[in-house]
């Protein structure tokens, strides 16, 4: 049980100097004895003291369990959780107006439960196994009756914990299930509970993971930092050998902060790798306005990862454009389907050998930027995963999983735009009905795979050769949540259309052929590249590209020809994109590699243009551009060709 920023906890006329006045003695007289006979009368006396009110805030922390709908029994079994009552333990601090000086770090693990934590306990190097040892370990020892439901009921604990934070009023600043996380993380936790530990005047440093500046669970503590306290520094690191047992590109931060006021201006530095910033700490930072910082992420307000002062004037070229998920703007949008299909809990409808499916199920690794297939790349894996037609097998096709799963979504969409009341499934097929035709079915729903559409990789990093990779996949082939979609059509029904069997009318394409290669082409270009390595952790998440700004260029603009015709030249290569060519008017696919580069160099070099760079900026982004061994294509012979076409380009203009 913690207490406000008054020294009060929740418990009805709870005084706290009153009630502790003889606690708070004892601990002194404690700390003042001059002999271990009266030390010990003095300890005795304040645990004593401690042992009769805990029982007050237990009792308090049993309404907040039960007030968030979790069945506890008594105090007993709150004590069983061994809570922690800071006002309790530290009566004397909480006297004060609570601590001057708090500096942490918390853990960075999410609050789930934890194999490691459990299993150590029977076999001490457990964490320290390989994984598929583990997994054997962890089999054996599961044999044990004791030992399952001593596992079983750890499980139980982690979600009674998650309950509590969800559902109680301890943890306000708390947003697990923006961005599809759905787990809360320690850090942030820890956090918000250093607030509410810290006296107004304090200060306050933490080392905390990437995911508190950038992850999308944590928006709510980053608004609060801006708004209720003064950040003096955010620096941030790569790992990069500071800590031995993590990954080298794994993120983290250094934070201090005064614990009231506002924050105007963001001082701070990322994606260091020398610790000797921290003692330059004044001089090394800059200043992020926060017009800069309200503009760069809306939503979610991520903190831009950026490492020079120079980049906060081309951020603020750079965001003035709209979001690429943003549908009030003319023309295309960027709308993402995350999960079309579960690498694991759809796992029933794959096949891992080709003879037994009918199409393929894309992962991240079957594609590259324009390429939609291993033909043109040989370090690219074919599909590893296969799945069968509705008409083969529907308890095992993929397909039908995913049909299964939009006709939700008509049905929603079909309900609300037609201003539904009652059940939606009643309202839906009342209105069916009266048009003469059967009720909702499977068959409805287009697929969004029976179009071109355009495709992503989950997996990505500030320090990829590419962060965003994207591509235009073919008709028939599906993906799990390792290679997200973008919907090529969005659902826009009316009464008029509801006569229709099927109701594929009501499916609108969002891109025009053109629009959709334009699309890929500015995904793909080293701008907008840049603009997601500022908001990275270790994953493209939704909010990370529905954020991000891009030119939404559509036929008439500058720029929207040029890079339209590139990118499909570059991506519609081979059997599958024949119907595209000839949509396109016949156009020539790029299949040998010279050529391919020079085309998606003129892409890069157009959608600098595009974004209104200078080009000062231009040099800045590709000098800055982080470079990776054994390139595909990012060579400095690329970058270098990237930077002549822009300055051909600035000559010659979009028409040439």
């Amino acid at each position: 049980m913690n207490s406000d920023k008054k020294g009060a906890t929740s418990l009805s006329s709870w005084n706290l100097y009153s009630q502790y006045e003889d606690l708070i003695k004892a601990v002194n007289n404690h700390r003042k004895a001059e002999s271990a006979g009266e030390a010990t009368k003095w300890r005795e006396i304040a645990e004593n003291q401690i042992a009769e009110q805990r029982g007050d805030f237990d009792a308090e922390l049993l309404a907040e369990f039960r007030e968030a709908g979790i069945e506890v029994e008594n105090t007993d079994e709150i004590a069983s959780y061994s809570p922690f009552h800071w006002p309790l333990e530290f009566a004397e601090v909480w006297s004060d107006g609570r601590f001057d000086i708090v500096i942490g770090n918390p853990p960075w693990e999410v609050l789930a439960s934890n194999r490691e934590d459990y299993f150590t306990k029977f076999v001490p190097e457990f964490r320290t196994l390989p994984d598929s040892v583990k997994d054997s370990k962890q089999k054996e020892l599961l044999k044990d009756e004791e030992v399952a439901q001593g596992w079983e009921k750890h499980k139980e604990r982690m979600r009674t914990f998650s309950s509590l934070i969800t559902n109680g009023s301890l943890f306000n600043l708390q947003s697990p299930d923006v961005g599809g996380q759905g787990r809360h993380d320690l850090s942030a936790l820890f956090t918000e509970r250093v607030f509410s530990l810290a006296s107004d005047d304090a200060y306050v440093a933490q080392i905390l993971p990437n995911k508190l500046f950038v992850g999308t669970s944590s928006a709510d503590i980053r608004r609060y930092l801006l708004s209720n306290t003064r950040v003096d520094h955010l620096i941030a690191f790569e790992n990069q050998g500071i800590f031995q047992d993590l990954h080298g590109q794994y993120k983290f931060g250094i934070l201090t902060l005064k614990n009231r006021g506002t924050t105007e201006e963001l001082n701070g530095k990322f994606l260091q790798t020398d610790l000797d910033i921290l003692r330059r700490a004044d001089e090394e930072t800059f200043v992020i306005p926060s017009t800069v910082l309200e503009k760069f992420s809306p939503v979610v307000g991520m903190f831009p990862q950026i490492q020079n002062e120079a980049e906060v004037e081309l951020l603020e070229t750079v965001v003035d454009h709209p979001s690429v998920s943003d549908g009030d703007q003319d023309g295309w949008y960027i709308d993402i389907h995350n999960e079309e299909l579960n690498r694991t809990r759809d796992s029933d409808r794959f096949f891992e050998e080709e003879s037994q499916g009918d199409y393929p199920v894309y992962g991240g690794g079957n594609f590259w930027q324009f390429e939609h297939d291993h033909s043109l790349t040989s370090n690219l894996s074919p599909p590893k995963l296969w799945s069968v037609d509705e008409d083969h097998n529907p308890k095992k096709s993929a397909k039908r999983r995913i049909r299964e799963k939009d006709i939700r979504r008509l049905k929603r969409r079909i309900y609300h735009s037609l201003n539904g009341t009652g059940t939606q499934k009643g309202f839906v097929n009342s209105k069916l009905e009266d048009k003469g035709r059967a009720e909702l079915s499977l068959d409805d729903v287009l697929l969004d795979c029976e179009r071109y559409r355009l495709v992503f990789r989950d997996i990505a990093n500030a320090t990829n050769e590419r962060s965003l990779i994207a591509t235009v996949i073919p008709p028939g082939i599906v993906c799990h949540n390792k290679a997200p979609v973008i919907r090529p059509h969005t659902i826009e029904p009316s009464e008029d259309d509801l006569g229709d069997s099927p109701l594929h009318s009501v499916f609108e394409r969002i891109f025009t052929d053109r629009e959709l290669f334009t699309a890929l082409g500015l995904l793909n270009s080293i701008p907008f590249d840049y603009l997601v390595r500022t908001k990275l952790d270790t994953s493209m998440s939704v909010y990370v590209l529905e954020e991000s700004q891009m030119p939404r260029l559509t036929d008439g603009d500058d720029w929207f020809q040029y890079i339209s015709e590139r990118s499909a030249r570059l991506n519609s290569y081979g059997e599958a994109f024949e119907e595209m060519r000839n949509r396109l008017g016949g156009i020539s696919p790029a299949t040998e590699r010279s050529e391919r580069n020079e085309l998606q160099a003129e892409i890069d070099a157009a959608a600098f243009h595009a974004y209104g760079l200078e080009r000062r900026e231009v040099q800045y982004i590709l000098d800055d551009f982080h470079r990776v061994h054994s390139p595909r294509i990012m060579t400095e012979e690329y970058f270098d060709m990237v930077f002549e076409k822009f300055d051909i380009l600035e000559e010659e203009g979009p028409l040439q």
